[in-house]
């Protein structure tokens, strides 16, 4: 048996998903929506599973054969990137690797006279042959990027992050500013005051919207730290989409607030064989 894909590329594609996941019709699922009235609030405590796999025609007994007929095994990624060349051209690395494998980014700034090397604290950038020491400059810019490329500390910004939706997740505002350029980037070149590498990297590249997938048992979401099981996040996923597809039919879901984000696992990366497709975001 295949395994069973939730896409949640579009209000669509979600519906469609459900219904074969579920061995329901979509017909019933787009009456249960257009008969919801919208939640008050932006929370998702009250979405009711069993009333909505009752309403859309799943038969069950008990919470052990209601998951038996739900569960789902693959769910996609949305993920913003910023590219010089198409995006599916290469596996999606984590900062890490962004920084000392050959990318576009890596040799962009190889360019401009800066390179990274990996060390066991870190990574350490090289601007002009000369160790960059970040100790070096007071600005809370600087103390950012220590903490991003674990220099002097523990923690290593490693994981790649995307959002569940693919529906407008750009506008969420802890990732709206990457468009124009990826904040590492930007960061390293506000601190060395070299501006002009930002306003070059702008011209040459694009911002795309990538949609991959992902085992459901490699998802982490940071603001749910108790599903920790597949099981337990199947059901979380399905409370957001519920939430979802009713608050987007009556117009009052924000792309901004309510789309959740995830992650993957510490140094792991995505194959460029999962990618199932990216679009340009115009800027």
């Amino acid at each position: 048996m295949g395994q069973k894909i939730l896409y949640t590329t579009s209000y669509d594609d979600i519906i469609e998903s459900i219904s074969e996941i579920c061995n329901c019709k979509a017909d019933n699922i787009r009456d249960y929506i257009q008969n919801s009235q919208p939640f008050k609030n932006t929370a998702i405590r009250d979405v009711r599973h069993k009333l909505f796999f009752n309403k859309i025609g799943i038969n069950f007994n008990g919470h052990k054969e209601m998951y038996e007929s739900i569960k789902f095994d693959t769910v996609v990624v949305s993920h913003l990137t910023t590219r010089i060349t198409e995006p599916d051209t290469t596996d999606i690395y984590y900062l890490g690797k962004v920084l000392t494998e050959r990318t576009d980014i890596s040799d962009f700034l190889a360019s401009k006279g800066l390179y990274f090397k990996r060390i066991p604290q870190g990574l350490m950038l090289y601007y002009n042959e000369e160790v960059v020491d970040w100790n070096n400059f007071n600005s809370s810019i600087a103390s950012r990027i220590k903490v991003r490329l674990r220099v002097n500390g523990s923690y290593m910004d490693n994981c790649i992050n995307g959002f569940l939706f693919n529906h407008l997740f750009w506008e969420d505002g802890d990732v709206e500013h990457i468009r124009d350029c990826p904040e590492i980037l930007s960061d390293i070149c506000h601190v060395l005051r070299r501006n002009d590498i930002i306003k070059e990297w702008g011209a040459l590249s694009k911002s795309y919207a990538l949609g991959f997938l992902a085992e459901v048992k490699d998802i982490i979401f940071d603001e749910h730290t108790k599903f920790m099981t597949t099981k337990s996040k199947i059901y979380l996923i399905y409370k957001y989409v519920i939430y979802y597809l009713i608050q987007n039919y009556n117009g009052v879901w924000s792309p901004r607030f309510d789309n959740p984000k995830m992650r993957l696992h510490d140094n792991e990366c995505v194959s460029k064989d999962k990618i199932i497709g990216f679009y340009e975001i115009k800027r």
